[in-house]
């Protein structure tokens, strides 16, 4: 490590005068010392250009800033004229030019002409103008404001909408191995909002004296190799289950971002390691490299961050049992039902079930799957599991009212979308007259009476009710069982 004692008290960003992005500090000096291509995505005024023109002044480099939304060709390559034998174009270089430049930030890249993206493909991918390589250039970032939505709603409405910034061609945006939504004004704390707007000069702590930016890149590439043997037992699996899990998530990533990921968990952690000290845990690397590889952040409609979160955690936790056959065949089933099913024939302890259960039952976002699971778990399980505390009440509350059905009296206006509900239920009790003395009909009877109204006004009660005779289904929920 650099022997450098104010890395461990300082941000590198605040060193640098911005404030509030102390949190990307280890996915920036990732993107330096692995010089790869880094996307930055925020609403104006948040220091994106700000940011780049410090970090390329700390580390010494000519550097060029282009407005992608005003650019032309000429302005990157020069002036094409023929040379002395008139077979071929020279190119009269200009001061803007990008010849000569050591970084390259390309502000605005969401306004800028589909041809223009076109031709940025080989710079910021190969470091390649014409054909010709750019010899000095080293890091290429880019910025964009958020992209406006296809359609307005309510919430956007009342916030900030670029009408000319639009989504990025998927190919441009999977170059891009780090891509960095900033924080706003309201991600701040009020302790960095009040020095925000108390700053002084030009905005420039004192200690960025203290920090060798240069030298710590340099330390920073040179740890990655030796990192990269380190983490080689698990980094591979993990990055094959994320990509799967994320797959399953309606958020699919090229065989290009795979590996991409795999760099970019080592470089951070590296970075960490010299910014953070050796307690850096490798975990918190990994979800820092998936929560910042997303090319679905530069959308419209970009991943929650909490939704990546939770598919880091599981892929996490289906490396740490790679060497349990057992539970590495529960953790490589992608639905979380069927896992506590295969769990349950496996033979897993009531310990392990009840974790598992707890897992499942807390991260279903829906309110009426969550009641319908824990019917089918609780009757599963009821006889042959003495489950936790931890899972066993939940399991009991959600399904009680199911299971054990009271007699409430409800007042339904004439008019509105409670009478609509009531008359769809209804024509299903017709449709289903003939089977009321079987057990499953009563689950399925008193699972549609405990919705009503509140829940199915909010999820449809007819796709619910199919996918809890599916869970029915998945656990061996029978006649016979229900006996």
């Amino acid at each position: 490590m650099i022997d450098d004692p104010t890395m461990t008290e300082t941000s590198l960003t605040a060193a640098l005068g911005i404030r509030g992005w102390r949190h990307l500090d280890a996915v920036l000096l990732a993107s330096l010392a692995t010089e790869a291509p880094l996307l930055l995505i925020g609403p104006h005024g948040t220091g994106k250009s700000l940011l780049v023109e410090r970090v390329a002044a700390a580390l010494g480099l000519s550097m060029r800033h282009y407005n992608a939304a005003l650019l032309n060709y000429d302005d990157l390559v020069g002036i094409p004229l023929p040379d002395e034998s008139g077979d071929s174009l020279a190119f009269i270089s200009t001061p803007g030019a990008i010849w000569d430049a050591g970084f390259v930030f390309f502000d605005e890249i969401s306004r800028c002409r589909a041809d223009l993206q076109n031709k940025m493909f080989p710079i910021i991918h190969e470091r390649r103008v014409v054909g010709m390589a750019l010899e000095k250039l080293r890091h290429r970032w880019a910025a964009m404001n958020p992209p406006a939505p296809e359609e307005l709603t309510t919430a956007s409405a009342t916030s900030d909408v670029y009408f000319g910034s639009e989504a990025l061609d998927p190919a441009l945006t999977d170059r891009f191995p780090f891509i960095i939504a900033v924080p706003n004004w309201s991600e701040l704390s009020k302790a960095e909002r009040r020095q925000l707007v108390a700053w002084e000069g030009n905005g420039v702590m004192d200690e960025i004296a203290d920090i060798n930016l240069p030298a710590l890149v340099e330390e920073c590439a040179r740890l990655i190799p030796q990192l990269e043997r380190e983490l080689a037992d698990w980094l591979g699996d993990y990055v094959v289950y994320a990509v799967d899990l994320l797959e399953h998530a309606h958020l699919p990533q090229s065989p290009r971002r795979a590996r991409m990921l795999a760099r970019s968990v080592v470089a951070i952690h590296a970075a960490r390691l010299l910014l953070e000290g050796d307690d850096a845990d490798p975990a918190d690397s990994a979800e820092l490299a998936l929560v910042y590889g997303m090319p679905q952040t530069a959308t419209d409609v970009p991943p929650a961050q909490i939704k990546i979160i939770a598919i880091h955690k599981q892929a996490w936790e289906m490396t740490q049992y790679l060497e349990d056959d057992a539970w590495r065949q529960v953790m490589e089933e992608l639905d979380r039902a069927k896992r506590v099913v295969l769990a349950d024939e496996l033979g897993f302890s009531d310990f392990d079930m009840s974790r598992l259960i707890t897992q499942t039952l807390g991260n279903e976002d829906s309110d009426a799957r969550q009641i319908g699971l824990a019917i089918a778990i609780f009757l599963r399980l009821r006889d042959k599991r003495n489950l936790d505390p931890s899972a066993f009440e939940p399991l009991a509350q959600l399904a009680y009212h199911v299971l054990e059905p009271r007699f409430t009296l409800t007042n339904i206006p004439q008019n509105g979308p409670d009478n609509t509900l009531w008359r769809e239920i209804k024509d299903w009790l017709r449709i289903n007259q003939g089977r009321e003395e079987t057990g499953i009909y009563r689950l399925e009877r008193n699972f549609v009476f405990n919705g009503f109204p509140v829940l199915w006004r909010k999820h449809n009660w007819k796709e619910s009710l199919e996918r809890f005779i599916e869970d029915l289904n998945l656990f061996g929920i029978t006649e016979e069982t229900l006996q």
